[in-house]
């Protein structure tokens, strides 16, 4: 029987039809179940906050600290309860004493309102009367009449105080406390320098090319990880994908030109950090003075230039990506960066909040004392606008003051904001009453990082 022309023509646009349909049914059935998996993980996240509770970061009231003099606010740091506040004086004294430089307050509530109390001198609470500090606080302005106070921190046991006593940042004294688990403050010496350590840059290390991974051919390249393909000849930054020499085209140009169009493959200086599914790249052509940074994600085939990467980075939790002054990037391919002066920031500290829903990434500038504060939510995988100030202190119950300076010059009066934060510390949450529930049974760090993996499923089927 011989066949119909007609059917045979009309088979492969049914196959064909028969194939779309198909796609279009699983392609519903899998974005009606991400829906589902969303809806139950922001119904689980809505009980797990109200059982634990949560807390966001924002204003809840405003202070003032007064001075006897003209003066310059510097940093503050509380222990316990106690808060001290220390400041340079701008006015020519004949002698400087403790006064001048230091204050300590005590943190208290008020129906509702918060107040920092001051102490005075002879108060038993307070360290800044012992007899060792004033010696070596009072030779420290002897023989550096042109001292002035840097910074406080808190290391490991320590409250260290650094002085400026030259020209440059290096020349430095810094006097130390020891401070114990109950928050007891009791003075050691002037020797501080040796704990004044302050963490790397980076989290991670950088891995240099080499010249085996060089490949050659019209358009040579670098061979990083057999993933990318970088390439600083011919007068422009190229990274692609494909380890193709034939093609100079690749997926990404920087726009910004290099200056020597003449280097060969060798000339340029390039390392690179597998991070996740991010490959984070440290290049520097020939001839240049600064290098470019850029983030190539495996998963969207995207790279972006980050610059501020080259100050200071570190990766998000639970290989979330990575953040950096004024930005983050997320494997999930989303880049935010916030338009602020970083230049000169450099990691400080990274805080995690018990809950685990949240780590505060702390970085501070040298040069003029000033902090930032990005605080990263692990369920939202997002960072909360970043906070600038020129000195922040952190209680016991997340109760965070913070301070800026005016610009108005130096003054008595010192206004400063009370935040509330979930940034409490491990006790104060252990004392959290628990009722021996399934929910408190899994614990609240455990439900974020479930639901955080849930709601990037669902965002990921989206995508």
């Amino acid at each position: 029987m011989a066949s119909d022309p007609q059917a045979q023509a009309d088979a492969p646009e049914q196959g064909e039809s028969l194939e779309t349909s198909n796609y279009d049914i699983i392609r519903r059935r899998l974005v009606e179940q991400g829906r589902q998996l969303g809806q139950l993980a922001s119904a689980l996240n809505d009980r797990r906050q109200a059982f634990f509770g949560t807390t966001s970061m924002e204003v809840v009231d405003k202070v003032t600290l007064s001075t006897d003099n003209n003066c310059r606010p510097q940093d503050i740091i509380n222990l316990g309860d106690h808060l001290l506040f220390g400041y340079n004086v701008s006015t020519d004294l004949k002698k400087t004493v403790v006064e001048d430089v230091f204050k300590l307050h005590r943190f208290e509530r008020h129906d509702g309102h918060i107040e920092l109390r001051h102490l005075e001198q002879d108060a038993s609470e307070n360290f800044l009367g012992q007899p060792t500090f004033r010696k070596d606080f009072d030779e420290l302005y002897t023989y550096y009449k042109d001292s002035n106070l840097r910074q406080l921190r808190r290391v490991e046991g320590r409250l260290l105080a650094i002085f400026q006593i030259g020209a440059t940042l290096a020349d430095r004294r810094v006097l130390r406390w020891g401070v114990t688990s109950h928050d007891e403050v009791t003075y050691m010496d002037n020797a501080g320098d040796r704990d004044n350590v302050t963490i790397a840059t980076h989290d991670f290390e950088w891995v240099p090319t080499r010249r085996e991974d060089h490949v050659t051919g019209r358009h040579p390249h670098i061979n990083i990880l057999n993933t990318i393909f970088v390439e600083t000849v011919g007068g422009d930054l190229n990274i692609k994908v494909e380890n193709n020499t034939e093609d100079g085209q690749g997926i990404y140009a920087d726009p910004e030109p290099i200056q020597d169009k003449n280097q060969s493959l060798g000339d340029a200086d390039i390392s690179y950090a597998r991070l996740g599914e991010l490959i984070v790249l440290k290049i520097k052509p020939y001839r240049e003075e600064r290098f470019r940074y850029l983030v190539f994600n495996v998963l969207t085939r995207e790279v972006a230039r980050l610059d501020a990467i080259g100050l200071s980075c570190a990766q998000l939790p639970e290989s979330h990506g990575l953040i950096f002054p004024a930005g983050y990037i997320l494997e999930s391919g989303e880049v935010k960066t916030f338009e602020m002066d970083v230049e000169g920031m450099r990691l400080e500290r990274v805080r995690p909040s018990p809950n685990g829903e949240d780590v505060l990434y702390v970085f501070y500038r040298p040069s003029d004392g000033s902090y930032l504060l990005m605080s990263y939510n692990l369920i939202r995988k997002e960072v909360q606008s970043p906070i600038l100030c020129h000195g922040y202190s952190i209680f016991d119950d997340g109760k965070m003051v913070i301070f800026r300076h005016t610009g108005a010059g130096p003054t008595r009066v010192h206004p400063m904001q009370v935040w509330s934060t979930p940034f409490v510390t491990e006790e104060y949450a252990a004392s959290a009453p628990s009722d021996g529930s399934f929910m408190a049974r899994i614990g609240n760090a455990d439900l974020v990082r479930g639901i955080s993996d849930a709601l990037s499923i669902r965002k990921a089927i989206g995508n």
